[in-house]
């Protein structure tokens, strides 16, 4: 299906667009309960995004037949094409996963999810020679600094400037650690809107744009820093505690719970100091507060 044929069937078929413009995706809901992804270079905000659209469309070429890959957490996916400018993506559609009555039991069937994916082979066309650790430069450092400053003075005399100074001075020493991490199969932007509700129960996991060979820490510390900003607050320990025991359940091998935890932390200090600030602009001091104090590493 190419991009004329997505445009006749569009046409002469019932349909409701989903999602459009912000991400350069068209995501269409299709009669007979489908979901077709469209992505057209050409429309795209920034043209490297096209490269992350097309891992996602490899990805789900490589892992087609769930079952047989040992998958379960993915969609049903009927159809893949990749053309040099354009991508065509269509799936079955599942419903929305409610936050409403988050529980143990459910936050174990995610770990369950993301253990499963982190179980799988990296394919090929996602292995890359490992990098030296990405420190961060003088520069970069200072903007960070800067950055969250901004942010702090919007809350005059709330906050003790303590923390940041301190992450600033040691960030490449956290880096550092944090690269020694075993490498795994991650989604790369594991949160609850890319979370769907399969028909047995079961957790299925969409948007596969940022998969990537990683840490598996990176996955969980962003799924719990995620949910505490949107107001959903799940302690670290528990989910880094119900992974491994789904971790264990699947591939037999035990994975340590703190050093699972402070690999969390560390990938929580990291992202929090170099990105947070740009997202906090105009929050209450409560939703800084909780952002900022994540910095901690001790």
């Amino acid at each position: 299906m190419n991009g004329a044929e997505v445009k006749e069937y569009l046409a002469t078929h019932k349909t409701r667009q989903i999602r459009g413009g912000k991400s350069g995706a068209e995501v269409w809901e299709m009669e007979g309960g489908y979901v077709l992804k469209h992505v057209r270079r050409e429309t795209l905000p920034q043209p490297e995004v096209f490269a992350c659209y097309r891992n996602e469309a490899y990805f789900y070429r490589f892992f087609g037949q769930a079952a047989e890959r040992g998958l379960p957490c993915l969609p049903e996916v009927l159809e893949v094409q990749v053309s040099r400018d354009e991508i065509v993506i269509l799936m079955k559609k599942y419903g929305e996963l409610s936050r409403e009555g988050t529980d143990t039991e459910l936050l174990r069937k995610i770990m369950r999810a993301l253990a499963q994916i982190h179980s799988q082979e990296i394919p090929d066309f996602l292995r890359r020679e490992r990098n030296r650790p990405g420190y961060l430069d003088r520069e970069r450092t200072g903007d960070c600094l800067e950055g969250w400053r901004s942010v702090l003075s919007e809350h005059p005399g709330v906050f003790d400037e303590r923390i940041l100074l301190e992450t600033a001075a040691k960030i490449n020493d956290i880096i550092e650690w944090h690269h020694g991490e075993k490498q795994v199969l991650c989604h790369g932007d594991f949160h609850w809107d890319n979370l769907l509700a399969g028909e047995q129960g079961n957790i299925v996991v969409c948007d596969w744009q940022g998969v990537n060979a990683g840490g598996a820490s990176g996955d969980i510390s962003f799924f719990v820093s995620r949910l505490g900003a949107d107001g959903i607050s799940i302690e670290a320990e528990q989910a880094a505690e119900l992974y491994s025991q789904e971790r264990f359940l699947i591939t037999g091998d035990r994975i340590s719970r703190e050093e699972m935890i402070r690999h969390m932390k560390a990938a929580n200090v990291i992202t929090t100091f170099q990105f947070w600030h740009e997202y906090l602009h105009g929050s209450s001091c409560e939703r800084v507060r909780g952002i900022y104090e994540k910095m901690r590493m001790e």
